[in-house]
């Protein structure tokens, strides 16, 4: 241990120094036996720090450390930091814009159903990432995600994002669905039937306490911003002014952070953290459609 710290003092300004955390205690009330080398403080044992040990794969990711690993150890830092790229972009067939079918909306709103699915394998390997997630790079959202300009809103995250070789717009991001589900129109807009889908019948609650049950489910390769992952739908029929609604698996398969005030979606990836922007003007010409079709209001 005394060796490793001597090596991370060694390095100087690249090692990124914790404040000693504050005692609300008394330095006679604390147990000597607990000093951390690090901190350079009585708190914890130096073996048992957190931050040291975050630090450490830190440096060693960096390569800076390498003069104390083994052979063995050598060769996967190399492995582990070989450059990843991101997945080239699908060959786009066709461009699926809003289906509307109809003036009524169902009163649907797609939340809360909790999944069962099993699944089925898809034909279209998932992009796997050798690289531990303690070094993913992190998310954070700022002002400068806003575009200029930007006025103060209340709309929801609309995204575009390639599903089976289509690009497909209007798909609504929803952290309160805790279901991916994708339109049976659009579906077969995209080329797909109802052949294609795992007979699945699953009830959909609404908040309101309404209740639909899906067709179906489905899983296509969906890619976004050189991430390509196989993801599960269940496919619903009737009308609604999206296309796909993107609820909580897809988020957490992603790793990704929606922020409907930045207006933009963010994850993480081995080559950096990725940032989708959503489409305001389209978000708010969806909310007009679905405020139109459920007050029967004229177009």
């Amino acid at each position: 241990m005394e060796g490793l710290l001597k090596a991370l003092r060694s390095l100087g300004d690249q090692i990124r120094w914790q404040k000693p955390p504050t005692q609300d205690r008394p330095n006679d009330d604390r147990d000597s036996s607990k000093r951390c080398e690090w901190h350079q403080d009585i708190c914890h044992r130096t073996e048992d720090c957190y931050k040291l040990r975050r630090e450490v794969k830190f440096q060693v990711r960096k390569g800076n450390l390498d003069h104390l690993l083994s052979r063995g150890g050598k060769q996967d830092r190399r492995e582990a930091t070989n450059q990843v790229l991101p997945s080239a972009p699908p060959i786009c067939t066709k461009i699926i814009n809003v289906i509307t079918g109809g003036s009524e909306l169902s009163g649907l709103t797609y939340s809360a159903a909790k999944r069962k699915a099993t699944g089925s394998k898809g034909d279209h390997p998932e992009t796997s990432y050798r690289v531990s997630q303690s070094i993913l790079p992190p998310v954070t959202f700022d002002e400068t995600d806003i575009e200029s300009g930007a006025e103060q809103h209340n709309d929801a995250l609309t995204i575009t994002l390639s599903i089976g070789n289509c690009t497909v717009r209007k798909a609504l991001v929803d952290t309160g669905s805790s279901v991916n589900l994708i339109m049976l129109e659009t579906l077969k807009t995209m080329g797909f039937d109802k052949e294609n889908l795992i007979k699945k019948y699953v009830p959909l609650v609404g908040f309101s306490g309404e209740t639909a049950h899906s067709v179906g489910e489905i899983t296509i390769p969906t890619y976004i911003e050189g991430v390509n992952k196989l993801v599960r739908y269940l496919v619903i029929e009737g009308p609604t002014t999206y296309n796909v609604i993107l609820g909580r698996p897809w988020l957490h398969q992603m790793k990704a952070v929606p922020s409907t005030y930045h207006q933009c979606l963010k994850f993480p990836t081995p080559w950096g953290t990725v940032t989708v922007k959503g489409d305001q003007e389209e978000s708010r010409n969806c909310y007009t459609q679905a405020l139109k079709a459920t007050t029967k209001l004229p177009s």
